[in-house]
Parts: structure tokens; sequence; C-alpha cells
């Protein structure tokens, strides 16, 4: 078997305020004196089910009260997705978790980030886009605030706009924002089918379009929809270890990706927020072979199809999956 850590990797599925690592997270607390969220235990992050665990990461947003401290975040991204040899990635940000704590400022934190990254980009090799996100929980006026900051920077770091939040809050009084992004040419990249079920993911089809689903891995509980995604080819962005964390499924044995894969549902492996479930993407993949008994070459074809379905462009895409080929023609222990 190849070492997974050398696989080129494409991460389409992993938030950037999860990603934070937790040595960044006690040093800025210590120096603001203010208090780490009360999940963050001297063992690392602990969850008690979904709620608390967004709880928690309500929790660490509150510690980032300048835009250097953003700054900083993207780069050391940039620098551990390298060191787990992740050469593309599609991270979610959410502006509206930030700028009513900075003075109402929606457009610092991004900036602030985007220059980060493309430090980080300069520095490590490692290319990330933006999919700034929608949080359903706060309401349309940040909504559109959300889809404001996302048209801004389409096309300088920006690809799609994303919906996140609690998937039983109304789905319908976002989709005019989705039209709107579409036709700036923003990709649709909406959490469904994570928490709610499958209803969730038919609305959320109906309503925002998507070029690709967050999770939805809830979609395994009605065949016709199963049907109906290996039909049409719509992606899934699949985070198995997630969703054992936050208690989706109680263990991987009972995670529906083989069955999805199975069924010809389109899924790409991907990790959500690494630093707080404590799985980055070489992990998950790792966990992928022992739980599923995937060989080298079915996780190539993973990492392949998570390029395919990026929005890198042709000629990028053409690059990461040249690598990937590389990758797994090489002999074993190469």
């Amino acid at each position: 078997m190849r070492d997974l850590a050398s696989l080129p990797k494409v991460e389409l599925h992993i938030h950037l305020e999860g990603s934070i690592r937790v040595d960044t997270l006690r040093e800025i607390a210590d120096r603001r004196g203010l208090p780490l969220p009360e999940g963050l235990t001297p063992d690392g992050w602990r969850f008690r089910g979904f709620l608390h665990f967004i709880d928690q990461y309500m929790g660490l947003c509150a510690l980032f009260m300048e835009l250097e401290d953003f700054r900083r975040i993207a780069m050391e991204f940039c620098e551990d997705l390298a060191a787990d040899n992740v050469r593309y990635a599609e991270a979610v940000f959410s502006p509206a978790n930030h700028a009513a704590r900075l003075d109402g400022d929606w457009f610092g934190p991004i900036e602030a980030v985007l220059d980060g990254l493309a430090a980080g980009e300069r520095e490590h090799g490692v290319v990330v886009r933006l999919c700034p996100d929608i949080v359903r929980d706060l309401g349309s006026e940040d909504a559109e605030r959300t889809l404001e900051v996302a048209l801004k920077y389409a096309g300088g770091g920006v690809v799609a706009l994303g919906c996140a939040g609690s998937e039983r809050t109304g789905i319908e009084p976002f989709a005019p924002l989705f039209r709107r992004a579409s036709d700036a040419g923003l990709r649709s990249v909406p959490h469904a089918g994570e928490w709610a079920g499958p209803e969730n993911v038919w609305d959320t089809i109906a309503n925002y379009r998507p070029d690709r689903i967050g999770h939805g891995v809830r979609s395994i509980e009605d065949p016709r929809l199963v049907e109906s995604l290996a039909e049409s080819g719509l992606p899934l962005e699949v985070c198995p270890t997630s969703n054992v964390a936050t208690g989706v499924y109680p263990s991987l044995a009972e995670h529906p990706f083989e069955r999805l894969r199975a069924a010809g549902v389109t899924v790409t492996l991907n990790s959500d927020d690494p630093a707080m479930f404590g799985s980055r993407l070489t992990e998950v993949y790792e966990a992928a072979r022992a739980q599923w008994g995937y060989g080298d070459d079915d996780l190539a074809a993973f990492a392949k199809t998570a390029a395919r379905c990026s929005f890198a462009g042709p000629e990028r895409t053409h690059d990461l999956m040249a690598e990937i080929d590389t990758w797994a023609a090489a002999p074993d222990g190469a």
C-alpha cells in the first residue's frame, strides 16, 4: 500500500475557522485575556453533539478581534494543507460570524484572509479559493451582506456561495440570493442532508441550483433521491470522520459513504473541520481505506473525482489529475 500522506489531494469541504490550530487559539486567547471555548480541553476538542459543536465553533470565532488574526490563520491554513499534500482546496469562510464583532466590517476579514492565502500560496504552493457561506440562522439581512461580500470578490479568490447553519431553517427565503450569485458567475455549494433528512436535499436542489452538495449523506434514506443523484452526477462533499465526531452517525461502520458510492452517486472525501475533529484529509483517506477496504487505485480515483468536481479550471484540474496519476503509477513504498 502506498503512503496516503504523499497522495496529492483536493479538499472541497473544509471550513477555515474549523481548521485553526489549537496552539494559535490558545496563544491569541492568552494574549487578549479571553476565555477559550469550554469544549477545548487540554486533550483537544470535545463535543456533546452537533449543537454543542456549533456553540464551540462560534466561541472560537469570538477570539479573533483584529484583521491580522485573519491573515495569520489563512497563512497557517496553507502551511497545514501543504503538510498534508493538499494541492488545491475550496474553503468555507463565514463573514457573518465576524462582522458585528469587528464594528460592522464585512470586507476587512475576507480581504485579510485573501491576502494570507496569497502569501501562503507563494510560500507553500497550495492554491485555496473561498466559498463565503450564508449562515441561515442569522437571517436575511446578514445573508444579503454575505452575498455582497461574495460578489465583490468573485473572480478575485472567491468561487462560490455556500449556505450553512441549521438545516431546519427555511430554504426558500434564500433562493433569490443563489440566483443572483449564479447570474454573477459564482457556483453554488450549500450544505444539506447532514442533520435534516432527504427532503432537505430535495428542497436545496430545487431552490439553490447546487453545483455540489455539502454533506448530503442522509440522501441514503430515500432510494429515489439516491437514484436521482446518481443519474444527475451531482457531487456530494462527504466528510465521514466529521459525521461521526458530531454524532450524525455513531461509527464509520454505519456511515453510508460506501453505499452511496456503490449506488453510483458521485462522492468525494473531505475533512470539514480538521483541527476540531482531529482528522486531516490524509487521515480521512486512511479511515476510508481501513473501514471500506479501498485500494490505492480507489483512493486515487476519489482524489481525481475531487479535482474533477472542483472549480479549479481546466488547466489546473489537468495538472492535479496528472499529479495523482503519477502517485498511483509509482511502485509501492516509493
